[in-house]
Order: structure tokens, then C-alpha cells, then sequence
């Protein structure tokens, strides 16, 4: 039922004129009929038009053969629409679908009629259409229109909305089918008792269920369960008597819970809540309880099997202590943490209190504060893996190394941090003891390195004196009885002249004595002076130098420890280049140079890769290759030194390559951030 459209009223003005003034509704006032009152108004048709359209009753009157004649704004707006010209009442499919077109009829045959609340949207007429309207829920009140004993020609229809009720009273509806079905179908047992003798008003499947099917609904609490404890009754009372809410956690409730009269205990977490009635007193209570009778027993279950893990490590030699993550707390120490404690380690005592219970400090003797305690870090996510600190205990003082993992939460246990930690102290008192003998060592290699190496120089002097001698002339005597002796023996001096430089480098990186003094050198053209030195040596190892150095590659580098970088290698590739061609080459890209040294020799196996640049290491036997292991550990050193790095590509058979990156210039260490 939709709108008219304004022209069709104002087509029809007359036609309402007749109609209205041939009505035959009364009105009173006083005894007076409405006729005569109207006539003493200057203009009773303006005053009715009026409040025909300023009414916020929403109203329609229809002519006998069921088309829309008037409607007034108030229509309009409930609506959204207006009826077009071919709607007719007696043709609406919604209303004869929903039985309600035969209270229109009977309006027409002189009955004042009031039709049910009923859902409409016009939109759904299939005789019309209209595209925009408003679904709304009404009752309309029919009278008919008729002349002074005439026949109804019209009848009007005044239309209440009540959709806003009518939602309210639908979600209201659904929001209590809903309760009841969280009720009915929750995982927890429900009741509700009711009075002072505690009456059950409603008690849901669950509950039924578990009380073996007992009858509840309309009995006492006493009557349906005559077994239940005092004290439980009495909890029940408690709170109609006090009204506040009350919980009851792992409460145990012995009962034949069946009714077959197996008596068993179980245990219940309940929750009570009083219910109030208009005026505000307490005339019941519901109950919520959860069977927590599982959950108990596997605690009980876990709370022994901890009582036993905490007997067995007390049995172990190695200390340990378990921490609550978060708070930093202490919640387990085994005995032998006590031991080393000298007492009972506390427990229960805030973390912020362990810097002064505690007297913890770093190697360097720095004690350490209640937030660098181990505990408090551990407590905080940190993953401790060999922390060394000193222990100043009542029973002495300890150096120990502590580690730390976190075990989740599992079976019934929160969550926490063991701490296992190792007393170290006689292994540090060893570690000194060895570190003074390496410094020892040390020193005896930097002084024994200098004494040799003065003799030596005179040696290599008077030798190479004696070579050029032999030289100048040829085919002497000398020459030829001295000359291949002079020779090898040339090169033995060269040979330890690089074994006693070796042990100098290895004395001055041991003691921070090694020094990088940068100025700016061509790589390539180092490369070619320090290859065309080795053209001898390679000759008498058969291998071929292969040197593509490139263009200009120029950079920020110590020019002497650079010349050592590229002996080492060329004299390594040639140690091991099996009689075949050691390739070198050099290349600038993206601010850094790279070298490159390839043998073709007998190659290193990849588990040796980092094993060979370490101190006295090398990936062959010594018996077939001389050397003391520390050509490479040196270039390393050099190389790191410099801000490059260098590493191995090798396999057994094919051969090694050694590259080598240096940054064009020095790598400014980078700002702290204050």
C-alpha cells in the first residue's frame, strides 16, 4: 500500500470535498452534532483538509471499488511510496496471502474493523511495481465513509507503525531463544533455584546428565539431592542470605552420581550468582559448574611426577635453578646449587632484592647490578649459552659458566627458564696457567726470532757476496767447484729468512704489536713487481705464472703487509700448484679490489677450509711439505687487518683459489648511537 501521487489529490479535490462533507462520522462537543459545529467555522473544509494533511497518523481513503482516492503525508513517509493508479486493494496479493483482505471488505460493508500486526513491503506486489518503498510492520484500523443514511462509498484507513516494537519484541524473542539455547547446550552444568528453599526453577541437559538423570525441575535442592553435603547446602544459602557472589574452585562433591549407588567423588569449579526480583531482593541464585575432575587429577598427577624430577635433580652433580620468566623469580634449586651457594638458595623473594643478596661480578671484577644478574636477563627472553661471572659465596668464591633454556608450558606447568650452571674455577686457574706459557712461548719466539735473525743477515750478506763473485767470473775454479753449493745454499738462507719473518709476524699479532701503515698503492702494479721476484721459483717448480693484473687498481693499504698478502699466496700456489700454472689476477668493482691466486695442484678437501688459516694448521702432511702452518694464518691477519677478508674455493684434485676483497679505503667504524 503505497502512495498517491500529488497531481492524482489534487486531480480529486472535489471528489474528497463531496466526500467529506458527506460523511456520516459524528464528533460531539457538548451535545452539539459535528455538522452544526462546523458550520459555525468560517471554512470547516480547510480546517478538515488541514488536519487530514498535517496528522502524524498516517492515513488513506479508497473508493468502493478497492483504487486509492487520498493519502496525507504522514503515508507518504511511513511508506516511502505511493500507490500507483492500478494498485487496487481488493488485488493485493500480500494481503490476501496473509488473510487480511477480508477485513477491508467488511470495513466496506459498514464495520469499524482493526487488523492484526502484520509485516509489508510493496515491492513484493507482483500487480504493480514500485521500486523503492519501505518494509514495515503495521495495524490498520478500517472505518467506512458513507452519506447520512447512505450506502459506504469509501472507507478510510488509518495505519499505526509498529515495526520499532515489533523489532524489539522479535530481538527480545531471539535474544531469549538464544539464551535459552546457550543455556541448553552449554559445556557447563546450569540451574537456577529459586526461595528461600532453594527450588530448581531450570536446570539444563548437561546438568541432567550428570546427575544420572534425576528429576530436578520443580523439587527442593534437598529433595532432588538428598545426599549432597551440608556444607554445600550451606554455600547455597550463603549466598541467598549475603547476595553477593560467591566461587567455589575445585570444590570436591561426593555423590552416587549415577544413582546406582556407586558413590564417587569429583571435583567442581562453581560459580554463584544471585537473582533479584523488581524490588531489588535476593529470591534465588544460579549456579554455573564446570567438571574440573580431569584437570585436578593430572595436576596431582604432575605436582608428584615435579616431586620426583625434583628428587632426582638433587641427585645430580650439576647445579641447577629454574627462574619464572616475566618476574625473574627463583622457583627451584637443586642441591648441588645449594651447595655451591653455601646455603638454601632463596625462593619466594622478589628479584629486585637479588643484587644485594647476590654478589655477582663480571670477569673484570665490575659487580653486577639486579638487572644484569643472570636471572633478571634470562627472565627477560635473553638466551644465555656459557656466560662466564664470578660467585662470591659464603663457601668462597667461584667462577662459573651459566646457560640458560626455556621449557614451554606443559602438562599443568607454567612456563619457565633452567639454568644449569658449571663451576669453572679450577678450569680458569688451568686457562691462566696456559695463557701465561703461551705468552711465554710467545716471547721466547719474538727473542729467539731476533736473535736468529741477526745472524742470518750477515750470513745472507757474506753469501750473496760470494755469489756475485762467482758470477763476475764464470768458468774459474771457484766458480765451478762452489758455484751450484753457493746457489742452494742461497736459497736455504732465503728459505729460514722466511720461517724466522713468519715467527715474527705470529710474536707481533700475539702481542698487538702488528702495525697498518696505510699510503696509497697500485694493487696491479704490486702484483707485477712480487710475480716477476717469483719467475725463479716457479721455474724450478715447474709451474707457469699466468699474471693478468689489470688496469689501475688503487687503494688506502700498508705496502709492505700487501707485498707479504701476495708472496704468501704465490709461493703457497706454487708449493702445492703440482708442477702446473698458478694464475693471478687483479679487478676493481663497487669501491673494493679483489685478488685472485688459482693452482692447479692438489687441492683441499672442504673440511679444511677454515682449518687452514689458523695458527701452525695446513691440510697436508708435513712429511711432503715444509713449512710451519703459518703462511695463511697470516695473510688473514694482514688482510682482516686492512678491513678485507679472503677465502678458499677448493676440492680435492682440482686445484685451490684464494680470493682476496680490500675495500678502496679504510671503513670508518660506525657512530654509536648516543
Amino acid at each position: 500500500m503505497a502512495k498517491t501521487h500529488e497531481g492524482r489529490g489534487q486531480q480529486h479535490a472535489g471528489e474528497r470535498r463531496r466526500t467529506r462533507s458527506g460523511s456520516s462520522s459524528r464528533a460531539s462537543s457538548g451535545t452539539r452534532p459535528l455538522r452544526e459545529q462546523l458550520a459555525s467555522v468560517p471554512d470547516p473544509l480547510a480546517l478538515l483538509e488541514g488536519l487530514f494533511t498535517h496528522s502524524p497518523v498516517a492515513y488513506s481513503i479508497f473508493t468502493v471499488d478497492g483504487h486509492c482516492l487520498l493519502i496525507n503525508p504522514a503515508y507518504r513517509a511511513m511508506f516511502g511510496a505511493e500507490p500507483p493508479p492500478e494498485y487496487n486493494i481488493f488485488r493485493d496479493e500480500l494481503l490476501e496471502r496473509m488473510g487480511l483482505t477480508e477485513y477491508f471488505r467488511r470495513a466496506f460493508a459498514g464495520e469499524t474493523v482493526q487488523t492484526p500486526v502484520f509485516w509489508y513491503d510493496v515491492r513484493e506486489l507482483e500487480h504493480v511495481e514500485v521500486k523503492e518503498a519501505n518494509r514495515i510492520a503495521i495495524s490498520c484500523h478500517c472505518f467506512p465513509l458513507a452519506p447520512s443514511g447512505g450506502e459506504v462509498s469509501h472507507i478510510a484507513i488509518a495505519y499505526k507503525d509498529v515495526t520499532a516494537e515489533l523489532v524489539a519484541r522479535e530481538a527480545e524473542h531471539a535474544e531469549r531463544q538464544k539464551l535459552y539455547q546457550v543455556f541448553t547446550q552449554a559445556p557447563v552444568a546450569i540451574n537456577v533455584l529459586r526461595g528461600p528453599e532453594l527450588r530448581f526453577e531450570f536446570a539444563n541437559p548437561l546438568l541432567q546428565k550428570l546427575m544420572g538423570g534425576r528429576e530436578l525441575v520443580g523439587r527442593t535442592l534437598r529433595e532432588a539431592i538428598p545426599d549432597l553435603s551440608p556444607d554445600l547446602v550451606s554455600l547455597h544459602l550463603g549466598v541467598v542470605e549475603s547476595g553477593e557472589r560467591a566461587v567455589a574452585n575445585e570444590y570436591p562433591v561426593t555423590l552416587d552420581y549415577d544413582g546406582q549407588g556407586q558413590v564417587e567423588t569429583k571435583f567442581w569449579t562453581i560459580i554463584y550468582e544471585p537473582l533479584r526480583d523488581e524490588s531489588g531482593r535476593v529470591d534465588g541464585l544460579v549456579t554455573f559448574a564446570s567438571d574440573v575432575t580431569e584437570q585436578v587429577l593430572a595436576r596431582l598427577a604432575v605436582e608428584h611426577q615435579q616431586k620426583w624430577l625434583e628428587a632426582v635433580l638433587d641427585l645430580m652433580p650439576i647445579p641447577v635453578v629454574m627462574v619464572e620468566p616475566g618476574s625473574g623469580d627463583l622457583t627451584f634449586s637443586n642441591a648441588a646449587a645449594d651447595r655451591l651457594h653455601g646455603q638454601m638458595l632463596p625462593k619466594g623473594v622478589p628479584a629486585a632484592s637479588y643484587g644485594e643478596l647476590f654478589h655477582i661480578t663480571d670477569p673484570e671484577g665490575r659487580r653486577l647490578t639486579a638487572e644484569e644478574l643472570p636471572a633478571a636477563r634470562v627472565a627477560r627472553g635473553e638466551r644465555l649459552d656459557g656466560l662466564e661471572v664470578n660467585w662470591h659465596t659464603e663457601a668462597g668464591d667461584v667462577v662459573v659458566s651459566v646457560s640458560s633454556e626455556t621449557l614451554p608450558a606443559m602438562h599443568g606447568h607454567p612456563a619457565s627458564v633452567v639454568m644449569p650452571f658449571l663451576d669453572i674455577t679450577r678450569l680458569k686457574t688451568v686457562e691462566r696457567h696456559l695463557q701465561e706459557a703461551i705468552r711465554a712461548r710467545d716471547e721466547f719466539l719474538s727473542v729467539a726470532s731476533h736473535e736468529l735473525k741477526t745472524p742470518l743477515t750477515s750470513l745472507g750478506l757474506r753469501l750473496h757476496a760470494l755469489a756475485r763473485a762467482i758470477d763476475a767470473d764464470p768458468e774459474s775454479s771457484l766458480a765451478r767447484r762452489y758455484g751450484r753449493e753457493v746457489a742452494a745454499m742461497k736459497r736455504q738462507v732465503t728459505r729460514l729468512a722466511e720461517l724466522i719473518d713468519g715467527l715474527l709476524d705470529v710474536s707481533r699479532i700475539s702481542t698487538g704489536r702488528l702495525r697498518i701503515l696505510r699510503e696509497e698503492v697500485d694493487l696491479s702494479a704490486l702484483v707485477q713487481e712480487v710475480t716477476a721476484r717469483f719467475v725463479p721459483e716457479a721455474e724450478r717448480a715447474g709451474c707457469a705464472l699466468d699474471v693478468r693484473p689489470g688496469g689501475p687498481c688503487v687503494g688506502s693499504w700498508d705496502r709492505v703487509r700487501l707485498e707479504q698478502v701476495v708472496s704468501n699466496l704465490l709461493s703457497n700456489a706454487l708449493k702445492y700448484g703440482a708442477g702446473r700454472p698458478v694464475h693471478v689476477q687483479v679487478e676493481e668493482s663497487d669501491g673494493r679490489a679483489r685478488l685472485r691466486v688459482r693452482d692447479e695442484g692438489i687441492g683441499i678437501d672442504a673440511d679444511s677450509h677454515a682449518r687452514i688459516f689458523q695458527k701452525f694448521e695446513r691440510a697436508v702432511s708435513e712429511r711432503h711439505y715444509g713449512g710451519l702452518g703459518l703462511g695463511l694464518y697470516v695473510v688473514r691477519t694482514l688482510v682482516e687487518a686492512m678491513g678485507g677478508s679472503i677465502r678458499v674455493e677448493s676440492r680435492p684434485g682440482e686445484g685451490a683459489t684464494f680470493f682476496v676483497e680490500l675495500p678502496l679505503r679504510p671503513v670508518e667504524p660506525a657512530a654509536q648511537a648516543s
